[in-house]
Protein backbone atom coordinates (compact mmCIF):
# COMPACT_ATOMS: atom_id res chain seq x y z
CA UNK A 1 0.00 0.00 0.00
CA UNK A 2 0.93 3.20 -1.14
CA UNK A 3 1.44 6.00 1.89
CA UNK A 4 1.42 9.69 1.62
CA UNK A 5 2.17 12.58 3.99
CA UNK A 6 2.42 16.35 4.04
CA UNK A 7 5.30 17.53 6.45
CA UNK A 8 4.70 21.19 8.52
CA UNK A 9 6.61 22.71 11.17
CA UNK A 10 8.48 25.96 11.55
CA UNK A 11 11.07 27.78 10.14
CA UNK A 12 14.64 25.51 10.75
CA UNK A 13 12.47 22.70 12.25
CA UNK A 14 14.33 20.23 9.91
CA UNK A 15 11.90 19.55 7.54
CA UNK A 16 14.13 19.48 4.16
CA UNK A 17 16.65 17.64 6.28
CA UNK A 18 14.56 14.84 7.27
CA UNK A 19 12.74 14.27 3.76
CA UNK A 20 16.21 14.28 2.44
CA UNK A 21 17.41 11.61 5.06
CA UNK A 22 14.08 9.44 4.29
CA UNK A 23 14.58 9.06 0.26
CA UNK A 24 18.53 9.07 1.15
CA UNK A 25 19.71 11.37 -1.56
CA UNK A 26 19.40 15.49 -1.50
CA UNK A 27 16.31 15.94 -3.46
CA UNK A 28 16.25 19.23 -1.75
CA UNK A 29 18.69 21.80 -0.99
CA UNK A 30 19.11 22.53 2.59
CA UNK A 31 20.78 25.14 3.17
CA UNK A 32 17.36 27.47 1.28
CA UNK A 33 14.23 28.25 2.54
CA UNK A 34 11.18 26.30 1.46
CA UNK A 35 9.35 28.55 -0.48
CA UNK A 36 6.43 26.78 -2.14
CA UNK A 37 4.91 23.05 -1.96
CA UNK A 38 7.33 20.20 -3.20
CA UNK A 39 6.13 16.81 -4.01
CA UNK A 40 8.55 13.62 -3.69
CA UNK A 41 7.83 10.38 -4.14
CA UNK A 42 9.99 7.06 -4.21
CA UNK A 43 10.36 3.67 -3.12
CA UNK A 44 11.58 3.10 0.87
CA UNK A 45 11.89 -0.04 2.60
CA UNK A 46 10.10 -1.46 -0.03
CA UNK A 47 6.75 0.86 0.46
CA UNK A 48 5.91 3.74 -1.85
CA UNK A 49 5.73 6.72 -0.28
CA UNK A 50 4.89 10.02 -1.37
CA UNK A 51 6.15 13.13 0.96
CA UNK A 52 5.34 16.65 0.79
CA UNK A 53 7.85 19.57 1.83
CA UNK A 54 5.74 22.62 2.93
CA UNK A 55 7.37 26.32 3.57
CA UNK A 56 7.89 26.35 7.49
CA UNK A 57 5.85 29.30 10.17
CA UNK A 58 7.59 31.95 12.15
CA UNK A 59 7.37 30.05 15.57
CA UNK A 60 7.19 32.70 17.82
CA UNK A 61 4.81 34.49 15.73
CA UNK A 62 0.79 34.67 16.31
CA UNK A 63 -1.05 33.07 13.17
CA UNK A 64 -2.24 36.61 12.23
CA UNK A 65 1.33 37.61 11.65
CA UNK A 66 2.20 35.10 8.59
CA UNK A 67 1.77 36.44 5.45
CA UNK A 68 -1.79 35.33 3.35
CA UNK A 69 0.25 33.48 0.22
CA UNK A 70 1.88 31.49 3.17
CA UNK A 71 -1.11 30.21 4.39
CA UNK A 72 -2.56 29.77 1.14
CA UNK A 73 0.65 27.63 0.50
CA UNK A 74 0.10 25.15 3.65
CA UNK A 75 -3.75 24.52 2.20
CA UNK A 76 -2.13 24.10 -0.89
CA UNK A 77 0.22 21.34 0.23
CA UNK A 78 -2.66 18.84 1.18
CA UNK A 79 -3.97 19.58 -1.94
CA UNK A 80 -0.80 18.06 -3.54
CA UNK A 81 -1.61 14.93 -2.59
CA UNK A 82 -4.13 12.95 -4.27
CA UNK A 83 -6.51 11.83 -3.27
CA UNK A 84 -4.90 12.77 0.25
CA UNK A 85 -2.52 12.44 2.55
CA UNK A 86 -2.86 9.38 5.21
CA UNK A 87 -0.94 11.20 7.76
CA UNK A 88 0.39 14.97 8.44
CA UNK A 89 3.77 15.10 10.13
CA UNK A 90 4.83 18.06 12.41
CA UNK A 91 8.58 18.00 12.28
CA UNK A 92 9.62 19.61 15.97
CA UNK A 93 13.88 19.56 16.56
CA UNK A 94 15.00 18.74 19.75
CA UNK A 95 17.73 21.33 20.27
CA UNK A 96 15.45 24.21 20.48
CA UNK A 97 13.42 24.13 23.98
CA UNK A 98 9.92 24.37 22.79
CA UNK A 99 7.71 27.35 24.59
CA UNK A 100 4.60 28.17 24.77
CA UNK A 101 4.77 30.36 21.65
CA UNK A 102 5.89 27.75 19.47
CA UNK A 103 2.89 24.76 20.31
CA UNK A 104 -0.02 28.36 19.88
CA UNK A 105 2.15 28.96 16.30
CA UNK A 106 1.92 24.98 15.43
CA UNK A 107 -1.66 24.54 16.60
CA UNK A 108 -3.26 27.76 14.63
CA UNK A 109 -1.25 27.22 11.62
CA UNK A 110 -2.25 23.25 11.05
CA UNK A 111 -6.06 24.91 12.29
CA UNK A 112 -6.08 26.36 8.80
CA UNK A 113 -6.70 23.12 7.57
CA UNK A 114 -9.46 21.73 9.50
CA UNK A 115 -10.24 20.56 12.90
CA UNK A 116 -9.64 16.87 11.88
CA UNK A 117 -6.24 16.90 11.50
CA UNK A 118 -5.22 15.89 14.68
CA UNK A 119 -6.61 12.58 13.98
CA UNK A 120 -3.74 12.01 11.04
CA UNK A 121 -1.03 14.12 12.96
CA UNK A 122 2.23 12.80 14.42
CA UNK A 123 4.94 14.43 15.62
CA UNK A 124 8.51 14.04 14.18
CA UNK A 125 11.93 14.99 16.93
CA UNK A 126 14.73 15.54 14.42
CA UNK A 127 18.22 16.22 14.86
CA UNK A 128 17.46 13.10 17.72
CA UNK A 129 21.57 13.12 18.23
CA UNK A 130 20.96 16.30 20.34
CA UNK A 131 19.43 13.59 22.96
CA UNK A 132 22.55 12.50 24.12
CA UNK A 133 21.98 10.43 27.46
CA UNK A 134 18.52 11.41 27.43
CA UNK A 135 15.38 9.14 25.35
CA UNK A 136 12.89 11.10 23.84
CA UNK A 137 10.07 10.15 26.66
CA UNK A 138 12.60 12.35 29.27
CA UNK A 139 12.69 14.96 26.90
CA UNK A 140 8.97 15.67 26.83
CA UNK A 141 8.71 15.40 30.24
CA UNK A 142 11.56 17.82 30.52
CA UNK A 143 10.09 20.47 28.19
CA UNK A 144 6.93 21.01 29.81
CA UNK A 145 3.30 21.52 28.85
CA UNK A 146 3.48 23.18 25.95
CA UNK A 147 5.32 20.00 24.28
CA UNK A 148 3.06 17.97 26.34
CA UNK A 149 -0.43 19.34 25.55
CA UNK A 150 0.88 19.21 21.90
CA UNK A 151 2.08 15.58 21.85
CA UNK A 152 -1.59 14.54 23.59
CA UNK A 153 -3.06 16.48 21.14
CA UNK A 154 -1.31 14.26 18.04
CA UNK A 155 -2.70 11.11 20.49
CA UNK A 156 0.45 10.81 21.67
CA UNK A 157 2.05 9.89 18.34
CA UNK A 158 5.68 10.47 17.77
CA UNK A 159 8.98 9.27 16.89
CA UNK A 160 12.53 10.82 16.27
CA UNK A 161 15.28 11.20 13.70
CA UNK A 162 18.36 11.69 13.04
CA UNK A 163 18.61 13.28 9.86
CA UNK A 164 22.37 13.22 9.66
CA UNK A 165 22.22 9.55 8.67
CA UNK A 166 20.66 8.81 5.27
CA UNK A 167 19.21 5.21 4.64
CA UNK A 168 18.81 4.67 8.24
CA UNK A 169 16.04 2.13 7.83
CA UNK A 170 15.33 1.38 11.66
CA UNK A 171 14.50 5.08 12.01
CA UNK A 172 12.19 5.26 8.80
CA UNK A 173 10.52 1.82 9.32
CA UNK A 174 9.33 3.32 12.72
CA UNK A 175 8.18 5.94 11.13
CA UNK A 176 6.54 4.34 8.51
CA UNK A 177 4.70 1.99 11.07
CA UNK A 178 3.61 4.97 12.52
CA UNK A 179 1.85 6.32 9.61
CA UNK A 180 -0.01 2.41 9.34
CA UNK A 181 -1.64 3.09 12.64
CA UNK A 182 -2.84 5.98 11.75
CA UNK A 183 -4.45 4.58 8.50
CA UNK A 184 -5.57 1.70 10.58
CA UNK A 185 -6.71 4.03 13.50
CA UNK A 186 -8.87 6.33 10.57
CA UNK A 187 -10.51 2.85 9.08
CA UNK A 188 -7.99 2.51 6.30
CA UNK A 189 -8.98 6.29 5.39
CA UNK A 190 -6.96 9.67 4.20
CA UNK A 191 -7.19 13.28 5.84
CA UNK A 192 -9.65 15.40 2.96
CA UNK A 193 -9.86 18.41 3.99
CA UNK A 194 -13.28 20.16 4.46
CA UNK A 195 -14.93 21.51 0.93
CA UNK A 196 -15.56 25.05 2.10
CA UNK A 197 -11.66 25.36 2.73
CA UNK A 198 -10.30 24.49 -0.83
CA UNK A 199 -13.43 26.18 -2.62
CA UNK A 200 -12.64 29.47 -0.90
CA UNK A 201 -8.80 28.54 -1.08
CA UNK A 202 -9.42 28.08 -5.29
CA UNK A 203 -11.70 30.90 -5.35
CA UNK A 204 -9.21 33.28 -4.29
CA UNK A 205 -6.39 31.93 -5.70
CA UNK A 206 -7.81 32.46 -8.98
CA UNK A 207 -8.87 36.48 -7.77
CA UNK A 208 -5.07 36.88 -6.86
CA UNK A 209 -3.48 35.48 -10.00
CA UNK A 210 -5.22 37.56 -11.68
CA UNK A 211 -5.49 40.64 -10.17
CA UNK A 212 -1.42 39.85 -9.75
CA UNK A 213 -0.94 39.62 -13.60
CA UNK A 214 -2.82 43.30 -14.40
CA UNK A 215 -0.34 44.64 -11.41
CA UNK A 216 2.66 43.29 -13.10
CA UNK A 217 1.26 44.68 -16.68
CA UNK A 218 0.72 47.86 -15.70
CA UNK A 219 4.04 48.24 -13.64
CA UNK A 220 5.87 46.86 -16.80
CA UNK A 221 4.05 49.71 -18.77
CA UNK A 222 5.63 52.24 -16.77
CA UNK A 223 9.44 51.23 -17.26
CA UNK A 224 11.67 53.78 -18.66
CA UNK A 225 15.32 53.44 -19.65
CA UNK A 226 18.20 54.33 -17.27
CA UNK A 227 19.75 57.47 -17.00
CA UNK A 228 23.33 58.60 -15.35
CA UNK A 229 22.39 60.85 -13.03
CA UNK A 230 22.65 61.19 -9.37
CA UNK A 231 20.81 59.45 -7.40
CA UNK A 232 19.49 59.92 -3.88
CA UNK A 233 17.47 57.40 -1.86
CA UNK A 234 16.17 57.70 1.40
CA UNK A 235 15.41 54.13 3.51
CA UNK A 236 12.06 54.67 5.26
CA UNK A 237 10.01 51.79 7.30
CA UNK A 238 9.41 49.78 10.46
CA UNK A 239 11.76 47.79 12.75
CA UNK A 240 12.73 44.96 11.10
CA UNK A 241 12.05 45.51 7.83
CA UNK A 242 15.22 45.21 6.27
CA UNK A 243 16.30 48.64 5.69
CA UNK A 244 20.03 48.62 6.50
CA UNK A 245 20.64 45.10 3.93
CA UNK A 246 18.78 46.93 1.00
CA UNK A 247 21.15 49.67 1.67
CA UNK A 248 24.07 47.17 1.38
CA UNK A 249 22.71 45.49 -1.58
CA UNK A 250 21.90 48.82 -3.33
CA UNK A 251 25.81 49.74 -2.69
CA UNK A 252 26.81 46.54 -3.20
CA UNK A 253 29.26 46.65 0.12
CA UNK A 254 28.73 46.63 3.64
CA UNK A 255 28.39 49.77 4.75
CA UNK A 256 25.21 49.71 7.41
CA UNK A 257 25.45 47.92 10.53
CA UNK A 258 22.98 44.98 10.03
CA UNK A 259 21.33 42.78 12.61
CA UNK A 260 20.52 45.67 15.64
CA UNK A 261 18.79 48.36 15.31
CA UNK A 262 19.32 51.60 13.70
CA UNK A 263 19.31 54.54 15.89
CA UNK A 264 20.97 57.28 13.62
CA UNK A 265 20.57 58.45 9.95
CA UNK A 266 23.63 57.50 8.20
CA UNK A 267 24.81 58.32 4.69
CA UNK A 268 26.50 56.04 2.69
CA UNK A 269 27.87 57.08 -1.10
CA UNK A 270 28.83 54.39 -3.85
CA UNK A 271 28.55 53.79 -7.89
CA UNK A 272 26.30 51.32 -9.06
CA UNK A 273 25.25 51.10 -12.73
CA UNK A 274 28.00 53.86 -13.31
CA UNK A 275 26.06 56.49 -11.80
CA UNK A 276 26.80 58.11 -8.51
CA UNK A 277 24.49 57.19 -5.73
CA UNK A 278 23.89 58.44 -1.95
CA UNK A 279 21.61 55.98 0.28
CA UNK A 280 20.30 57.53 3.85
CA UNK A 281 19.37 54.84 6.34
CA UNK A 282 16.84 55.91 9.07
CA UNK A 283 15.91 55.05 12.81
CA UNK A 284 12.81 52.77 12.84
CA UNK A 285 9.23 53.21 13.60
CA UNK A 286 6.55 49.95 14.99
CA UNK A 287 5.05 47.68 13.07
CA UNK A 288 2.59 47.12 15.75
CA UNK A 289 2.45 50.51 18.02
CA UNK A 290 0.35 53.49 16.79
CA UNK A 291 2.40 56.78 15.28
CA UNK A 292 1.99 58.62 18.46
CA UNK A 293 4.12 56.04 20.32
CA UNK A 294 6.99 56.51 17.41
CA UNK A 295 9.40 58.66 19.45
CA UNK A 296 9.58 62.21 18.70
CA UNK A 297 13.51 62.26 18.34
CA UNK A 298 13.21 59.85 15.41
CA UNK A 299 11.04 62.25 13.29
CA UNK A 300 13.03 64.83 13.94
CA UNK A 301 16.46 62.64 13.10
CA UNK A 302 14.59 61.68 9.80
CA UNK A 303 13.14 65.46 8.82
CA UNK A 304 16.34 67.12 9.62
CA UNK A 305 18.77 64.81 7.60
CA UNK A 306 16.32 64.59 4.61
CA UNK A 307 15.60 68.12 4.53
CA UNK A 308 18.89 69.38 5.66
CA UNK A 309 21.79 67.08 5.44
CA UNK A 310 20.81 65.02 2.70
CA UNK A 311 19.80 67.96 0.02
CA UNK A 312 16.59 66.30 -1.19
CA UNK A 313 16.24 62.67 -2.30
CA UNK A 314 14.70 61.60 -5.40
CA UNK A 315 13.66 58.68 -4.14
CA UNK A 316 11.78 57.60 -0.57
CA UNK A 317 12.13 54.21 -0.55
CA UNK A 318 9.06 52.52 2.35
CA UNK A 319 10.84 49.28 3.18
CA UNK A 320 7.90 46.92 4.26
CA UNK A 321 9.15 42.77 4.86
CA UNK A 322 7.22 40.56 2.60
CA UNK A 323 7.61 37.78 4.81
CA UNK A 324 4.32 38.56 7.14
CA UNK A 325 0.84 39.71 7.29
CA UNK A 326 0.14 43.58 6.21
CA UNK A 327 -3.13 44.45 8.10
CA UNK A 328 -5.46 48.00 8.72
CA UNK A 329 -3.38 48.64 11.91
CA UNK A 330 -0.01 48.80 9.50
CA UNK A 331 -1.48 50.95 6.64
CA UNK A 332 -2.52 53.26 9.65
CA UNK A 333 1.28 53.43 11.28
CA UNK A 334 2.57 53.88 8.19
CA UNK A 335 0.22 56.19 7.03
CA UNK A 336 0.50 58.11 9.82
CA UNK A 337 4.04 57.80 10.39
CA UNK A 338 4.72 58.97 6.79
CA UNK A 339 2.39 62.71 7.19
CA UNK A 340 4.80 64.41 8.89
CA UNK A 341 6.66 64.45 5.61
CA UNK A 342 3.76 65.79 4.18
CA UNK A 343 1.26 64.66 1.62
CA UNK A 344 3.74 64.89 -1.23
CA UNK A 345 5.85 62.32 -0.04
CA UNK A 346 3.88 59.65 -1.97
CA UNK A 347 4.83 61.43 -5.17
CA UNK A 348 8.47 60.40 -4.60
CA UNK A 349 7.74 56.59 -2.55
CA UNK A 350 8.15 53.12 -4.05
CA UNK A 351 7.43 50.34 -1.73
CA UNK A 352 10.60 47.75 -1.36
CA UNK A 353 9.76 44.45 -0.55
CA UNK A 354 12.49 42.85 1.74
CA UNK A 355 12.58 39.07 2.54
CA UNK A 356 12.19 38.18 -0.82
CA UNK A 357 14.07 34.39 -0.79
CA UNK A 358 10.40 33.94 1.02
CA UNK A 359 8.53 33.93 -2.10
CA UNK A 360 10.57 31.71 -3.82
CA UNK A 361 8.95 31.84 -7.15
CA UNK A 362 5.75 33.43 -6.05
CA UNK A 363 5.42 36.71 -7.45
CA UNK A 364 5.44 40.01 -4.93
CA UNK A 365 2.27 40.84 -6.72
CA UNK A 366 0.11 38.05 -5.27
CA UNK A 367 1.41 38.85 -1.90
CA UNK A 368 0.20 41.95 -2.60
CA UNK A 369 -3.45 40.98 -3.67
CA UNK A 370 -3.65 37.89 -1.17
CA UNK A 371 -2.86 40.56 1.78
CA UNK A 372 -6.24 42.66 0.87
CA UNK A 373 -6.94 46.18 0.62
CA UNK A 374 -4.63 47.48 3.33
CA UNK A 375 -1.09 46.75 1.47
CA UNK A 376 -3.31 47.65 -1.84
CA UNK A 377 -3.73 51.12 -0.48
CA UNK A 378 -0.51 51.51 0.58
CA UNK A 379 0.93 50.25 -3.12
CA UNK A 380 -1.85 52.54 -4.81
CA UNK A 381 -0.84 55.43 -2.53
CA UNK A 382 2.90 55.16 -4.19
CA UNK A 383 0.82 55.07 -7.39
CA UNK A 384 1.49 51.45 -8.04
CA UNK A 385 5.22 51.69 -7.61
CA UNK A 386 6.95 48.43 -5.92
CA UNK A 387 9.98 46.46 -5.81
CA UNK A 388 11.05 43.70 -4.06
CA UNK A 389 14.89 42.44 -2.70
CA UNK A 390 16.10 39.09 -2.18
CA UNK A 391 19.17 40.65 0.26
CA UNK A 392 20.50 37.26 1.13
CA UNK A 393 21.57 37.34 -2.73
CA UNK A 394 23.46 41.02 -2.87
CA UNK A 395 25.96 39.61 -5.71
CA UNK A 396 22.06 39.82 -7.91
CA UNK A 397 22.86 43.05 -9.86
CA UNK A 398 19.83 42.56 -11.93
CA UNK A 399 17.59 43.44 -8.94
CA UNK A 400 19.16 46.94 -8.40
CA UNK A 401 19.42 47.50 -12.07
CA UNK A 402 15.46 47.07 -12.32
CA UNK A 403 14.84 49.35 -8.81
CA UNK A 404 17.14 52.27 -10.69
CA UNK A 405 14.87 52.01 -13.84
CA UNK A 406 11.57 52.54 -11.71
CA UNK A 407 13.22 55.03 -9.82
CA UNK A 408 14.17 56.55 -13.29
CA UNK A 409 10.58 56.48 -14.10
CA UNK A 410 9.28 58.22 -11.18
CA UNK A 411 12.20 60.93 -11.50
CA UNK A 412 10.88 61.92 -14.82
CA UNK A 413 7.55 62.77 -14.01
CA UNK A 414 8.08 64.11 -10.06
CA UNK A 415 12.03 65.55 -10.13
CA UNK A 416 12.77 64.79 -6.35
CA UNK A 417 11.39 65.20 -2.87
CA UNK A 418 11.39 69.00 -0.89
CA UNK A 419 10.84 68.23 2.69
CA UNK A 420 8.43 70.67 4.90
CA UNK A 421 10.02 73.48 6.75
CA UNK A 422 8.30 72.67 10.04
CA UNK A 423 9.93 71.71 12.48
CA UNK A 424 8.55 68.47 14.24
CA UNK A 425 7.48 68.78 17.89
CA UNK A 426 9.44 66.73 20.03
CA UNK A 427 8.36 68.30 23.43
CA UNK A 428 4.88 68.00 24.93
CA UNK A 429 3.02 70.85 26.46
CA UNK A 430 -0.21 68.75 26.74
CA UNK A 431 -1.46 68.36 30.09
CA UNK A 432 -1.25 64.78 32.16
CA UNK A 433 -2.67 62.61 29.84
CA UNK A 434 0.44 63.62 26.97
CA UNK A 435 2.94 63.73 29.54
CA UNK A 436 1.71 60.24 30.49
CA UNK A 437 2.10 58.96 26.78
CA UNK A 438 5.30 60.44 26.54
CA UNK A 439 6.70 58.62 29.79
CA UNK A 440 4.70 55.68 28.30
CA UNK A 441 6.71 56.14 24.73
CA UNK A 442 10.44 56.94 26.85
CA UNK A 443 9.60 53.46 29.10
CA UNK A 444 9.23 51.16 25.80
CA UNK A 445 11.93 52.44 23.32
CA UNK A 446 14.29 52.11 26.77
CA UNK A 447 12.64 48.80 26.63
CA UNK A 448 13.36 47.75 23.47
CA UNK A 449 17.17 49.71 23.99
CA UNK A 450 18.07 47.00 27.18
CA UNK A 451 16.84 43.79 25.46
CA UNK A 452 18.54 44.50 22.07
CA UNK A 453 21.51 45.50 23.69
CA UNK A 454 21.49 42.11 25.78
CA UNK A 455 20.89 40.29 22.38
CA UNK A 456 23.78 41.72 20.71
CA UNK A 457 25.97 40.88 23.58
CA UNK A 458 24.73 37.05 23.57
CA UNK A 459 25.29 37.26 19.44
CA UNK A 460 28.76 38.34 20.14
CA UNK A 461 29.32 35.38 22.44
CA UNK A 462 27.69 33.17 19.90
CA UNK A 463 30.19 33.96 17.05
CA UNK A 464 33.15 34.09 19.26
CA UNK A 465 32.03 30.60 20.90
CA UNK A 466 31.34 29.30 16.81
CA UNK A 467 34.98 30.93 15.81
CA UNK A 468 36.96 28.87 18.87
CA UNK A 469 34.63 25.54 18.55
CA UNK A 470 35.77 25.16 14.57
CA UNK A 471 39.37 25.74 16.35
CA UNK A 472 38.63 22.96 19.40
CA UNK A 473 37.45 20.34 17.35
CA UNK A 474 40.38 20.66 14.46
CA UNK A 475 37.84 21.90 11.85
CA UNK A 476 39.39 24.32 9.18
CA UNK A 477 37.05 27.34 9.00
CA UNK A 478 35.82 27.46 5.40
CA UNK A 479 37.04 30.06 3.77
CA UNK A 480 34.27 31.59 1.40
CA UNK A 481 32.26 31.90 5.28
CA UNK A 482 35.22 33.77 7.14
CA UNK A 483 33.94 37.17 6.08
CA UNK A 484 30.40 36.44 6.63
CA UNK A 485 31.47 35.12 10.29
CA UNK A 486 33.48 38.56 10.90
CA UNK A 487 30.02 40.66 9.74
CA UNK A 488 28.23 39.41 11.76
CA UNK A 489 31.10 39.41 14.78
CA UNK A 490 31.55 42.88 14.13
CA UNK A 491 27.36 44.10 13.88
CA UNK A 492 27.08 42.04 17.22
CA UNK A 493 30.15 43.93 18.89
CA UNK A 494 29.26 46.83 17.57
CA UNK A 495 28.75 49.94 20.37
CA UNK A 496 25.73 49.44 22.66
CA UNK A 497 22.29 51.14 20.73
CA UNK A 498 22.02 54.22 22.67
CA UNK A 499 19.62 57.04 22.35
CA UNK A 500 20.16 61.08 22.50
CA UNK A 501 20.73 62.02 26.06
CA UNK A 502 17.38 63.58 26.29
CA UNK A 503 15.80 60.65 26.25
CA UNK A 504 17.57 58.65 28.72
CA UNK A 505 16.63 57.89 32.43
CA UNK A 506 12.84 56.46 32.03
CA UNK A 507 14.36 53.40 34.05
CA UNK A 508 13.47 55.80 37.77
CA UNK A 509 10.33 56.59 36.34
CA UNK A 510 7.64 54.15 38.75
CA UNK A 511 5.12 53.40 35.68
CA UNK A 512 3.05 50.55 34.96
CA UNK A 513 2.24 49.62 31.55
CA UNK A 514 -1.24 48.72 29.93
CA UNK A 515 -1.66 45.07 29.30
CA UNK A 516 -2.16 46.24 25.48
CA UNK A 517 1.16 48.04 25.74
CA UNK A 518 2.82 44.94 26.96
CA UNK A 519 1.61 43.01 24.20
CA UNK A 520 2.10 45.25 21.57
CA UNK A 521 5.87 45.52 22.83
CA UNK A 522 6.17 41.73 22.96
CA UNK A 523 4.66 41.28 19.41
CA UNK A 524 7.75 43.37 17.98
CA UNK A 525 10.28 41.84 20.02
CA UNK A 526 8.91 38.52 18.38
CA UNK A 527 10.26 39.23 15.32
CA UNK A 528 13.46 40.62 16.43
CA UNK A 529 13.92 37.61 18.70
CA UNK A 530 12.72 35.04 15.44
CA UNK A 531 15.35 36.96 12.60
CA UNK A 532 18.46 37.23 15.52
CA UNK A 533 18.23 33.63 16.33
CA UNK A 534 17.35 32.21 12.89
CA UNK A 535 20.39 34.03 11.08
CA UNK A 536 22.64 32.68 13.74
CA UNK A 537 21.19 29.43 13.23
CA UNK A 538 21.57 29.57 9.50
CA UNK A 539 25.26 30.74 9.60
CA UNK A 540 26.24 28.06 11.58
CA UNK A 541 24.53 25.71 9.50
CA UNK A 542 26.09 27.37 6.27
CA UNK A 543 29.69 26.92 7.86
CA UNK A 544 28.62 23.30 9.34
CA UNK A 545 27.59 22.28 5.95
CA UNK A 546 30.77 23.65 3.67
CA UNK A 547 33.19 22.97 6.48
CA UNK A 548 32.57 18.92 5.37
CA UNK A 549 33.61 19.47 2.03
CA UNK A 550 36.54 21.39 2.65
CA UNK A 551 38.07 18.93 5.32
CA UNK A 552 40.73 17.09 4.77
CA UNK A 553 40.13 14.53 7.90
CA UNK A 554 38.84 11.03 7.12
CA UNK A 555 34.85 11.33 6.48
CA UNK A 556 34.18 9.61 9.40
CA UNK A 557 35.81 11.28 11.81
CA UNK A 558 34.98 14.55 10.51
CA UNK A 559 31.27 13.58 10.63
CA UNK A 560 32.07 12.79 14.35
CA UNK A 561 33.62 16.44 14.92
CA UNK A 562 30.58 17.86 12.87
CA UNK A 563 28.02 16.32 15.40
CA UNK A 564 30.64 17.56 18.61
CA UNK A 565 30.69 21.28 17.00
CA UNK A 566 27.04 21.28 16.59
CA UNK A 567 26.40 19.85 19.77
CA UNK A 568 28.86 22.05 21.62
CA UNK A 569 27.57 25.26 19.85
CA UNK A 570 24.36 25.48 18.68
CA UNK A 571 22.60 23.68 21.59
CA UNK A 572 24.19 25.80 24.27
CA UNK A 573 23.81 28.76 22.42
CA UNK A 574 19.86 27.96 21.45
CA UNK A 575 18.89 27.31 25.06
CA UNK A 576 20.88 30.02 26.92
CA UNK A 577 19.21 32.12 24.09
CA UNK A 578 15.92 30.91 25.08
CA UNK A 579 16.00 31.17 28.77
CA UNK A 580 17.56 34.92 28.35
CA UNK A 581 14.91 35.55 26.42
CA UNK A 582 11.93 34.32 28.63
CA UNK A 583 13.54 35.83 31.94
CA UNK A 584 14.33 39.41 29.97
CA UNK A 585 10.68 39.74 28.48
CA UNK A 586 8.87 39.41 32.24
CA UNK A 587 5.44 40.30 32.08
CA UNK A 588 6.13 42.60 34.76
CA UNK A 589 7.83 44.50 32.54
CA UNK A 590 10.42 46.07 35.56
CA UNK A 591 13.28 46.78 33.85
CA UNK A 592 16.43 46.25 35.90
CA UNK A 593 19.01 48.88 34.65
CA UNK A 594 21.55 46.13 35.05
CA UNK A 595 21.27 42.30 33.62
CA UNK A 596 23.14 39.17 34.78
CA UNK A 597 23.77 36.67 32.14
CA UNK A 598 24.32 33.35 31.65
CA UNK A 599 27.99 32.20 30.36
CA UNK A 600 27.62 29.96 27.16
Amino acid sequence: MELRAVMFGGKFSGKTSLINAVFGQDLLQNQKRTAQCQKHQGNVCGRELTLVDTPGWWKHFPLSDTATFLKQELIQGVYLVNPGPHAIILAIEIDIPFTEKHRKAAEDHLGLLGGQIWKYALVVFTRSHSLRERNIEEHIEHEGEALQWLIEKCGNRYCEFDTRVPNNTSQIKQMLEMIDNIVQSNSSGYFQIEAKILEEAAKRKKIVMTNAKSRELKQLEQRKELNKDELRIALLGWVIAGKSSAGNTILNKQVFVTGQSTVNCKTAHGEVDERPVTVLDTPSWFKYFPSQFTPPWIKSEILENVRDTFISPNCILLVIPGDTSFKKEQKKVIEENMSFLGEQVWRHTIVLFTWGDILGDLGIEQHIESEGEALQWVIDKCENRYHIFNNEERENRLQVTELFQKIDEMMARNNFFVAPQEEVNTRSECGDTENNLQDIVRYVAEEWRRRDNELLKRIAKMTKCIKKAFAMHDISEPEQHKEKLKQEAESASNKSIDFPPDFKGVEKIPLELPKDIKDMLDREWSRREEAAMGRVQEMLSDLICASDTSSTTKPETHSEKQVSLTEDVLKRFSKNYEKEALTKSDPSMAFPAHCEFHNI
